[in-house]
């Protein structure tokens, strides 16, 4: 009796663990939606841009970052979002010196899709970007050139921090 419940304990304990990451897992961090206007303030190209950080185990130093534009009424939106990235842990380098980045500002170009539409052909409402910034604690945080977008109201509620590998 005994040594069923504490077999049934230890199975308890282990199946609710949580699981360790591997050398085969990413782990994925969310960016919080950042509602926009988009480029031209009008209401059918409001949307939210979304996405993820992650940091591949199989290199080190990289932070990828995906972004997707995805609007609520009609699709073909343009909007340049900015990523905005700094390591933490890392010292300051002179941008002239030819050494690797530890901070900066990326831009990317995204044309949305409308949301619960399959997106046109060659459409740019999604992409990827790997930023070699070192390893280390590190923040992010994403803008837009639309002069109103959710990050205006609350630029803190736009920051993800997460650890480069």
């Amino acid at each position: 009796m005994k040594v069923s419940v504490v077999g049934a304990a230890l199975a308890a304990v282990l199946l609710g663990a949580p699981s360790v990451a591997s050398a085969h897992h990413q782990e994925f961090t969310p960016l919080p939606y950042n509602i926009s206007l988009g480029q031209e303030l009008s209401l059918p190209c409001a949307g939210e841009v979304g996405g993820n950080v992650y940091t591949p185990h199989d290199r080190p130093g990289i932070a990828v970052v995906t972004l997707t534009w995805q609007t609520f009424f009609v699709s073909n939106c343009p909007l340049t979002v900015y990523v905005n990235m700094n390591n933490f842990d890392a010292p300051w380098v002179d941008p002239y010196s030819g050494d690797k980045p530890t901070g900066g500002t990326w831009l990317v170009h995204l044309n949305s899709a409308s949301v619960g539409a399959v997106p046109p052909e060659g459409s740019e409402w999604s992409k990827q970007l790997a930023i070699d910034i070192g390893s280390g604690n590190a923040g992010l945080t994403v803008t837009t050139d639309s002069p109103l977008n959710t990050t205006l109201l609350d630029p803190a509620g736009n920051t993800v921090r997460f650890t480069v590998a």
